[in-house]
């Protein structure tokens, strides 16, 4: 079963807490997309996390403490450690390859980790939410 769902089925789809998918991500979807797809040249989308790259060192930086958000939203929602360990492995691909000079910034422009990272927690959560449907339908049957 794909876990990859729309905005449309995220905002009928509830987790044990009574919240949709969409309501518990909807902060971090906003946030990874100014990151990573907000603007566009030539129909390539990028984001704040491209641009500050373009900054030596401090650029990278900056957009690594940033990708920290996911893991607090991970840890927020308490995913498994497995979800932790691909947002930490995202996170830190992209700092160390995004630092090369010239290549980094061109790394930076495709990889798109705060992407990658929302998609793995909204993935944990789908599954979650899927799971609690299938349990209250055993219940009320």
């Amino acid at each position: 079963m794909p876990t990859h769902i729309t905005r449309e089925e995220a905002e009928t789809l509830y987790l044990p807490d009574g919240q949709t998918v969409a309501e518990a991500i909807a902060g971090f979807d906003r946030f990874s997309d100014l990151m990573d797809t907000r603007f566009r040249i030539a129909g390539v989308p990028f984001g704040l996390d491209s641009l500050l790259g373009l900054v030596p060192v401090a650029g990278d930086a900056i957009t690594g403490v940033a990708g920290l958000y996911a893991l607090g939203t991970a840890a927020r929602h308490r995913l498994p450690i497995t979800a932790h360990i691909h947002i930490i492995w995202n996170l830190v691909v992209d700092v160390l390859l995004g630092s090369v000079p010239l290549a980094g910034d061109v790394f930076d422009f495709f990889f798109r980790s705060h992407r990658k990272n929302f998609r793995v927690v909204e993935k944990h959560l789908v599954k979650r939410a899927r799971r609690h449907h299938k349990r209250m339908a055993r219940a009320r049957a």
